[in-house]
């Protein structure tokens, strides 16, 4: 499993961000518009370890971050031009479970997590913004995700001890 602090496979158009997209006067991601301070490093840095999760064939190539303050998830079939269908990147926003009031990329941005222009990603979950938080039981022929969500206006701090996953998934190991 790979954890870094910014997720592959969507965007907020953020300066910081792998990929070169930015929010557009149309409230959507462009890549025809420079981004300031943007690197292409970032980008090459991102394709070498797409790259290389891609050619792990026993491990599930799993990514895992939350820096977006969204719960998602999705398959990376596409990265630049690397074709990933034969061995798809399973990446996962994990959920942000203190995010304070306006602080979601939608109300910050004015866009939630999207998947830009640089990668094909298959959403099996497309993105909440919702307080939350994923776990993960790593398993010899398996992983399974156990995603939750949280209301921060409805529920109470003591409920977070009692909540059952509103998804669950199993990645189970090729081969």
């Amino acid at each position: 499993m790979h954890a870094p602090s910014n997720p592959p496979g969507w965007s907020a158009g953020k300066w910081g961000e792998w990929y070169p997209d930015i929010l557009g006067s149309d409230g959507k991601l462009t890549t025809k518009i420079p981004k300031p301070y943007w690197q292409a490093g970032w980008l090459a840095q991102h394709d070498r370890i797409i790259s290389s999760l891609a050619s792990m064939r026993n491990p599930v190539p799993l990514i895992v971050s939350g820096d977006l303050h969204a719960i998602a998830l999705g398959k990376m079939l596409r990265c630049g031009r690397q074709n990933l269908e034969a061995n798809s990147i399973v990446a996962v926003l994990s959920g942000p479970i203190g995010t304070r009031p306006g602080g979601w990329p939608s109300g910050r941005r004015g866009i939630g997590a999207t998947p830009p222009a640089h990668v094909d990603l298959h959403e099996d979950l497309k993105p909440i913004e919702q307080h939350g938080f994923t776990l993960a039981d790593f398993e010899p022929d398996a992983i399974q995700l156990h995603m939750f969500k949280w209301n921060r206006n409805t529920d109470t701090p003591e409920s977070i001890d009692a909540l059952e996953p509103f998804h669950v998934v199993k990645l189970p190991r090729p081969g």
